[in-house]
C-alpha cells in the first residue's frame, strides 16, 4: 500500500527544511544582482544578518517573538471576510461581522487542562529528545503530546499565552475529573480576555488561522459569554437520543469551550461548578460521575437559564469544530461532521497525532513555499546559457577536467 500523504517521516524532512528556510527569514529588502553568484550567496547571508539586527534593535527576541514573526507573511488577517484552504473550498465569516478586527495576541491564553502528566518515555514533558515517529498515538502519553504540541504551536504562531494547567485529580471527591474544566475556567478568566480549552484529543486543523477569525466566523461577539460545538449524533446501548438532553435538543460538547472574561460569565461558571450539590439544580448530582458528567450538566441545566439573548451561549456548528474525516465510518455515529477547523477524535483517539502531523506539515510547507515565491531571485539562482561550448554534456552532469568522452 502506499505511504500516508503525511507519514512522520515527512514532517521530520519539513521541520529540518523550515530550520534553513527560518535562517533568511529577516533578509535585507534589497537584492543585490551581480555576475558571480558565490558573491550573491555572500550578500544574501549578510543581508539576514542585518535584518535580523534592525528588527530587534537593542533586545534579544525570544523564541516566541521569532515564531511570531516567522509566521507572519502567512497568517490570515483577523477581519478577513473569506478563507481558503487547500482544495479551494471558501469559508465565510458569519454575516454580521467581523466584531473582531485587530490581533488580540496575549489577551488570548490557550489552555490544555488535564490530570494526566506526559512525561514517559519518548513523551512531552520528558526531558530526553523526542523520538517523533516512533511516539505511541495509541498510549495517553502519546496521545496528549501530539495534541498539546498542536496547540502550543498554534499559540506561538498568533502571539497567544499557552499553559498546561496540571490539574488536581476531583475522583477523592466524588467527581469525574472532567469536573475540573468549570472550576480552572473561573480561575483563569481573572487574568485574560478569552481562556480557549480544547480536549486532549483535539486538535487545530489550520494553523494559519487565527482564532479571532474564527469568532468573526461563529458569531462570538464582545458580548458572548461561553461558546461550544454541538455535539456529534450518536446511537449508545440503543438509545438514539443519547446526544440530546431531557428536553430533546442536541448536546453541547465541552471538548472546546471559548470563554470570555465578562461578569455574566462568572454567574454562569459558579452555577455551572456548583451544579452537582444541587442547591440551585435538583437532580445535578446524578453527573457527579455518571457520563457525560459536566458535559451534561452544562446542556442540561446552565445553557436554558443563561442565555436569555440567544448571544451569551453560542453554539458552534459540529462540522466546525467535532468529529473528524471518517468518523462515521463507525456504525453508532450518525453524524458527518468532520472537523473542518477543529477535530475532536472522540472515538478514534490515536489519530489524534496524524490530525497534528498534517497541520504542522501544512503549515510548514505553506511558509517555505510563500518565502521561496516572494524571493525567487534571492533565492533561485538561473545560470546564464554560454554561446559556443558551454562546457556541459547532454544532461545536467558537468564534464569532469582533464577526461576525453574516450576515457569515459
Amino acid at each position: 500500500m502506499p505511504g500516508p500523504v503525511f507519514s512522520p517521516h515527512r514532517i521530520v524532512a519539513l521541520a529540518v527544511a523550515l530550520f534553513f528556510v527560518s535562517v533568511f527569514i529577516y533578509s535585507a529588502a534589497s537584492i543585490h544582482h551581480g555576475n558571480d553568484p558565490v558573491q550573491q550567496f555572500r550578500d544574501s547571508a549578510n543581508g539576514a544578518a542585518n535584518g535580523a539586527a534592525n528588527i530587534f534593535k537593542g533586545e534579544k527576541p525570544t523564541t516566541s517573538d521569532l515564531f511570531l514573526k516567522l509566521y507572519e507573511s502567512i497568517r490570515t488577517n483577523v477581519s478577513a471576510p473569506t478563507y481558503k484552504d487547500t482544495s479551494g473550498q471558501v469559508y465565510k465569516i458569519n454575516e454580521h461581522g467581523p466584531w473582531w478586527k485587530k490581533p488580540l495576541r496575549n489577551e488570548i491564553l490557550i489552555v490544555d487542562i488535564d490530570t494526566r502528566v506526559p512525561d514517559g518515555e519518548n513523551e512531552l514533558w520528558n526531558g530526553n529528545r523526542m523520538d517523533w515517529p516512533n511516539m505511541n498515538a495509541k498510549k495517553d502519553g502519546g496521545m496528549v503530546s501530539a495534541s498539546f504540541m498542536n496547540h502550543f504551536l498554534y499559540s506561538q504562531i498568533h502571539g497567544y499565552d499557552y499553559r498546561f494547567f496540571n490539574a488536581k485529580e476531583m475522583e477523592s471527591s466524588g467527581y469525574h475529573n472532567t469536573w475540573v474544566k468549570p472550576h480552572v475556567l473561573a480561575q483563569l478568566l481573572e487574568s485574560y480576555r478569552f481562556v480557549v480549552f480544547l480536549d486532549a484529543d483535539a486538535t487545530i486543523q489550520h494553523l494559519e488561522l487565527p482564532i479571532e477569525w474564527l469568532f468573526n466566523r461563529w458569531g462570538i461577539t464582545p458580548a458572548t459569554s461561553i461558546a461550544m460545538p454541538l455535539d456529534t449524533r450518536q446511537i449508545l446501548n440503543g438509545d438514539e437520543n443519547a446526544s440530546n438532553d431531557s428536553k430533546g435538543k442536541l448536546a453541547l460538547n465541552t471538548g472546546v469551550v471559548i470563554a470570555q472574561a465578562l461578569p455574566y460569565t462568572t454567574e454562569m461558571m459558579t452555577a455551572w461548578k456548583d451544579c452537582p450539590n444541587e442547591k440551585q439544580y435538583p437532580g445535578c448530582r446524578n453527573w457527579k460521575q455518571n457520563w457525560s458528567h459536566e458535559q451534561k450538566a452544562f446542556s442540561e441545566y446552565i445553557r436554558w437559564d443563561y442565555n436569555p439573548s440567544g448571544n451569551e451561549i453560542v453554539e458552534i456548528p459540529c462540522d466546525d469544530a467535532m468529529g473528524y474525516p471518517g468518523i462515521n465510518e463507525h456504525a453508532h455515529i450518525l453524524s458527518k461532521c468532520a472537523g473542518t477547523f477543529l477535530r475532536h477524535h472522540t472515538v478514534d483517539k490515536s489519530m489524534t497525532k496524524q490530525s497534528t502531523e498534517e497541520a504542522m506539515s501544512q503549515v510548514m510547507a505553506d511558509l517555505a513555499h510563500k518565502m521561496l515565491h516572494e524571493n525567487q531571485g534571492k533565492y533561485w539562482f538561473k545560470e546564464s546559457e554560454k554561446k559556443g561550448n558551454s562546457g556541459r554534456m547532454g544532461g545536467n552532469e558537468p564534464v569532469i577536467p582533464g577526461k576525453s568522452d574516450s576515457a569515459a
